[in-house]
């Protein structure tokens, strides 16, 4: 099922109720200004001079900013609002994965939503450890003074294969029972979903998942990347899918190194600049008129 929404007079947002995991769970999408910046790019305008920047560009405070935003957004449709108010409040607790979730700021997020309190907040280390021929995680890290052991939880990472998410979940629901789950997922896809969705499954909790712009294609190679272009991508909104791929063809991943890209934008270009050298893209980045004639002004943003 697909229409559009608002969710104030100035932001035009779109929404997409995807097919549910294999599992049963429902998959929640939608594209706004802030999320499009994400995922594809916005227009930077410096003096009378625009510039369009594609999202891989897109690094540090700002994209921090953008995230938080969208993640209000997230809690605020009337999906999420409904589940979340179905809950007392003081039995709604936050988990963030560090690092990259940081940004979502759980906490800021739900008051901007409307819940003006909650029980606490989460927080696991759970990194991905690479080799040159796997990924693994190492969970390393879990603090869970805020958690409510019988409550709904607001959990926030992007998820390719699910590796990080799989192994928090293992932990955390071998000794705590919730009520409800709600996964804010920036970039994600089916695949790894579904993989999340079999051990949520397994403990019988009511699980929503709400996800930004597309559900992304896997690279079955690497099961890592998550570009726009492989035949496994379900996109919200075609112009989308179609703008990055003009930029930069089918096969680049559209998040970068999650983490680096809010908090080493340094590394995050080092890896964007090898990533396109690997796979011998030449990008070939629209002007902001060319993307003006693609977007309105109320689809993406001009700075």
């Amino acid at each position: 099922m697909r229409y559009e929404g608002v969710l104030s007079l100035v932001m035009r947002i779109f929404y997409h109720e995807f097919a549910p995991s294999t599992s049963g769970y429902p998959i929640l999408g939608f594209q706004s200004k802030e999320t499009r910046a994400l995922t594809v790019g916005y227009i930077q305008k410096t003096g009378k001079q625009e510039t369009f920047i594609p999202c891989r560009e897109h690094l540090g405070a700002l994209r921090e900013d953008d995230t938080f935003q969208a993640t209000v957004q997230s809690l605020s449709l009337p999906a999420v609002q409904k589940i979340l108010h179905a809950h007392d409040p003081y039995t709604i607790s936050t988990i963030t994965l560090l690092r990259e979730t940081v940004a979502c700021r759980l906490s800021s997020a739900l008051f901007y939503a409307g819940i003006k309190t909650h029980y606490g907040d989460c927080f696991i280390g759970a990194n991905h450890v690479k080799t040159a021929t796997s990924i693994t995680t190492s969970y390393a890290y879990e603090n869970t003074e805020g958690l409510c052991e019988d409550g709904c939880w607001v959990i926030a990472d992007s998820i390719a294969a699910g590796r990080n998410l799989i192994a928090t979940l293992h932990s955390l629901l071998s000794k705590y029972h919730p009520k409800e789950l709600i996964f804010i997922v920036p970039i994600g896809n089916r695949w790894g979903i579904n993989e999340v969705s079999k051990v949520v499954a397994e403990h019988n909790i009511k699980t929503t998942f709400v996800v930004w712009g597309a559900l992304f294609g896997l690279n079955p190679d690497n099961h890592y990347d998550e570009p726009w272009g492989l035949l496994d991508c379900e996109p919200i909104d075609l112009r989308d899918q179609q703008t990055f791929i003009s930029m930069y063809s089918p096969t680049l991943c559209v998040g970068g190194d999650f983490g680096n890209d809010y908090y080493c934008p340094a590394l995050a270009k080092k890896l964007y600049e090898k990533q396109l050298a690997d796979l011998q893209i030449t990008p070939k980045i629209p002007t902001a008129a060319q993307i003006r004639s693609v977007y309105t002004s109320e689809e993406i943003f001009t700075r």
